[in-house]
């Protein structure tokens, strides 16, 4: 045979395969890397631990320190697979109030275990002003206001409620995270809060 009709199938054999569904236990993979495991004892996969690598492309995972991270290249950082929420609410009008962490915890909030992100915001009210400002905090400072809506700590209701999902406001560990309605016009009836967090390398 001619090499250079083994070496042309060659290469789109090699080619082919690089575009062909990967299975490990299986011949038939529904996806295009699939690990069949067996009920051997040992994990189907493992990812050792490692220092922050350098993250280029959304979907990329590693596990630091003791957390599966997830590379979000949208905000540039690794951030963890799993989300913390945390509840704020005030029974009444709110007025000038910080609102209380899962309790009449009002100025200082729940202090952050490890270095984060704020990703996602939500608040609800039943009434009052519904054009309320409410403040977002970090160490009972305001985030403050931003041209930026993935940085903005200044929060207007609009109807009573507000939802953002595209924060992008790191804090450190140590730091507490406060919401606070603001003093402009009539209080706000009854607000509950909701600020979703992922730690952050």
């Amino acid at each position: 045979m001619n090499i250079k009709i083994i070496i042309i199938i060659s290469l789109f054999m090699g080619f082919n395969s690089l575009y062909a569904q990967v299975g490990i236990g299986t011949i038939l993979p529904t996806a295009e890397l699939e690990i069949a495991a067996t009920n051997t004892g040992i994990p189907a996969l493992e990812l050792n631990p490692q220092s922050t690598p350098v993250g280029t492309a959304d979907g990329q995972l590693a596990v630091i320190d003791d957390k599966l991270y997830l590379f979000d290249a949208t905000r540039g950082k690794w951030l963890s697979t799993d989300t913390t929420s945390l509840n704020y609410g005030w029974s009444g009008t709110a007025d000038g109030q910080v609102l209380w962490f899962g309790g009449n915890v009002e100025l200082t909030g729940p202090i952050m275990p490890l270095d984060g992100t704020i990703v996602y915001v939500t608040i609800n009210s039943s009434g009052g002003n519904t054009t309320k400002r409410m403040e977002l905090q970090i160490n009972g400072s305001n985030v403050g206001n931003s041209g930026d809506p993935t940085i903005d700590g200044r929060i207007s209701l609009a109807g009573g409620s507000f939802n953002y999902s595209d924060y992008n406001i790191d804090f450190n560990a140590g730091d507490y995270l406060t919401i606070e309605a603001a003093i402009n016009g009539a209080g706000v009836d009854d607000p509950v809060a909701v600020i979703w967090v992922k730690w952050r390398q």
